[in-house]
């Protein structure tokens, strides 16, 4: 019999949340971004579950998702958590990012599920585009869903064929479905403008 459990989260979000409101804080794309260590593009190759200990609220089922980065937006020095560096074919930057690999609360083993709806889905084989931010030791999704998209090539009826599309939604920073590189000029003008003025905001999930 599968064993399935919903998981609620006010005493989790009242915790990660920098205004304590049991929900999730919502974000416009310069929160998200500012507040995020790393923003990349990848294919998620392999999502495994396991039960770890989660900010010490107890045991819980949490996901690892490993992602082969084909781009990077925003990367921090130094060694993280999850992260992969060398020499990938064709990068501009010698030693950037190759793998990364995020977590999200909740997933599967065996017949027993978890699912916590602030979290995203992610499926083997998808290509995204993640926000993400350290967390409980380990790199997440910024804002919980609201770090990742999906990303698809245009289809042929729109005209736009082999351009690359991230799909957005009103519940999302990304409000709407607007091209790959429209969105990478968005982000590198909000990144050039916090430098400008100094300073930046990671505060938060």
């Amino acid at each position: 019999m599968k064993q399935y459990l919903l998981l609620f989260l006010p005493v989790l979000c009242a915790t990660a949340c920098p205004e304590g409101r049991a929900a999730v804080v919502e974000f416009d794309l310069e929160k998200l971004t500012l507040r995020s260590s790393h923003i990349f593009c990848g294919e998620v190759v392999a999502i495994q579950s396991r039960w770890d200990d989660f900010l010490g609220l107890g045991r819980a089922m949490i996901t690892d998702v490993r992602i082969k980065v084909s781009e990077t937006w925003r990367d921090s020095p130094g060694k993280r958590p999850g992260l992969i560096r060398g020499s990938r074919t064709g990068a501009k930057t010698p030693g950037g990012i190759t793998e990364i690999t995020i977590q999200y609360l909740g997933g599967r083993i065996g017949e027993r599920w978890q699912k916590c709806a602030e979290s995203p889905r992610f499926l083997r084989g998808e290509k995204v585009l993640v926000f993400a931010r350290e967390l409980n030791g380990a790199l997440w999704s910024t804002g919980w869903f609201q770090g990742k998209y999906r990303l698809e090539s245009s289809p042929p009826a729109t005209g736009n064929t082999g351009k690359v599309l991230v799909m957005g939604a009103k519940h999302l920073p990304v409000r709407k479905t607007m091209e790959l590189r429209t969105l990478r000029l968005q982000v590198r003008k909000i990144l050039q403008g916090r430098k400008k003025t100094g300073g930046e905001d990671r505060s938060g999930k």
